[in-house]
């Protein structure tokens, strides 16, 4: 749990590091409601958020050691942006590419009136650090709600702004010690047991990981400026594949977004005779009363057909899962908060490079009931995974009320052909969905469906 003064975790610390050099490392979801949202029955609604200590919290940085949590004022108005003039579509993709203040604790809202003929919008954004949970899962289910009314409980305000008197000194010889501590940690783990296993499970089932993989279209150098792409499938199709074919979900949508980017590699007149799509899964670990983030490496063939892709996914995500790789990777980061900016730094730039990864997948699970924002049904919750290090791309699943909602994180430079990744989504879904032994039924033409926008 984070609280006032406490030490980031480790992974927390790495991905702080990171923000200085790849600024805009944040979740979000968009979210879109049946009919119009008040300004002030929002207001009035945010206060769930103070179930959240986190989110009463700001991160401050030392050139010594690990960043801390430091205490803040909780103030709502500061944290809600209301788009008032100009096209809501384009005004939310703007907010969704810009940096969070880091003076303030990491969370904002953007609300866009008028932003589908249904209703209103509001852009949901927290930084990594202080996320739990995939694709804004704590904060979805601390900011919605399955009743139209606000159920208000209690919660304990920060601690006052900044620290006790003569505390200072005694942090920078924490945060000495702590990195001391970290690299003895770190060393000691390089010879457990569990990290050799880990180690020569990933030797064996993908022996060129330490080599960066050839960069796909959508990797290279970046230009910021992001866009939100949105689409959905029917969940009950979903259970009905993994129910066939076997799988987890997450293995499933890694299987699905595979298939999508060997259409789109084909159609770009790239071949992929031989190749593999090197897949960054995100991944949450369970640690007491927190998660701990990692990814795990998958490799997903290309020039095969679905279902056996998706055997092929689940077999390499199960054996890894077995050998605990995520784990051992995600406590790894040990060593690299001890070097602290330095090694962010460093990680940086060869990740700008020659990206380790094609692109990042993350999904999370939530209520299939339906939820209400400020009173107004929750018409569909769109996840977006931050970019950078050479990735254009990245994909986010969020199963919400019978549906498979999918964020598609663009770059405008890196994919500017983004808008057709929709429909190679839908071609690769039908393609699963026939392996499975069954039709797939026609996707329905929601609100959220895309809206693809003309790039320069």
């Amino acid at each position: 749990m984070s609280v006032a003064d406490a030490l980031l975790t480790p992974d927390q610390a790495v991905l702080w590091n990171l923000e200085r050099r790849n600024p805009g490392l944040h979740v979000a979801g968009l979210a879109l409601a049946s009919g119009e949202i008040d300004r002030q029955e929002l207001l009035h609604w945010m206060t769930r958020l103070r179930r959240l200590p986190r989110f009463g919290l700001r991160v401050e940085g030392s050139r010594y050691g690990p960043p801390r949590w430091r205490a803040a004022r909780f103030e709502l108005e500061e944290h809600l942006h209301v788009v008032s003039n100009g096209d809501p579509v384009s005004a939310l993709d703007e907010a969704l590419g810009k940096p969070l203040d880091p003076g303030r604790p990491l969370w904002e809202l953007h609300l866009a009136p008028g932003y589908h003929d249904a209703g209103d919008a509001l852009l949901v954004k927290s930084h990594l650090v202080a996320a739990d949970g995939l694709a804004t899962g704590d904060f979805f289910h601390a900011l919605f709600a399955s009743g139209t009314e606000v159920d208000e409980k209690k919660a304990a305000g920060p601690a006052a702004n900044g620290v006790r008197s003569g505390a200072r000194p005694n942090e920078w010889f924490e945060n000495w010690t702590r990195t001391g501590q970290d690299l003895m940690a770190g060393l000691q783990e390089l010879s457990s047991e569990e990290t050799r296993t880990a180690f020569l499970t990933l030797s064996e089932t993908m022996p060129d990981l330490g080599l960066p993989p050839l960069p796909l279209p959508f990797n290279g150098q970046l230009s910021g400026r992001r866009r939100l792409i949105r689409t959905a499938f029917p969940y009950g199709d979903i259970r009905a594949i993994r129910a066939r074919l076997g799988g987890t979900l997450s293995d499933l949508v890694v299987a699905l977004a595979g298939g999508a980017l060997q259409r789109y590699l084909t159609a770009r007149g790239v071949s992929i005779h031989g190749r593999s799509l090197r897949v960054a899964l995100a991944t949450d670990i369970p640690e007491h009363e927190r998660k701990r983030r990692s990814l795990l490496p998958i490799e997903v063939p290309l020039e095969v057909g679905a279902a056996d892709r998706l055997r092929s996914v689940h077999q390499l995500a199960r054996l890894l899962r077995a050998a605990r790789v995520a784990d051992v990777l995600s406590r790894l980061t040990g060593m690299q908060q001890a070097a602290g900016p330095l090694a962010a730094a460093a990680l940086a730039m060869t990740s700008s490079v020659r990206p380790p990864f094609h692109l990042t997948v993350a999904n999370a699970n939530g209520p299939q009931i339906p939820q209400f924002l400020a009173g107004r049904p929750l018409s569909s919750y769109t996840p977006s995974w931050p970019l950078g290090f050479g990735q254009g791309l990245s994909c986010a699943f969020f199963a919400y009320n019978q549906s498979l909602h999918v964020g598609l994180t663009v770059d405008e430079r890196g994919c500017p052909d983004a808008e057709t990744l929709p429909d190679l989504l839908a071609e690769s879904f039908a393609e699963l969905h026939e392996a499975a032994g069954s039709v797939p039924r026609r996707r329905r033409k929601t609100p959220f469906q895309a809206q693809p926008t003309a790039v320069s």
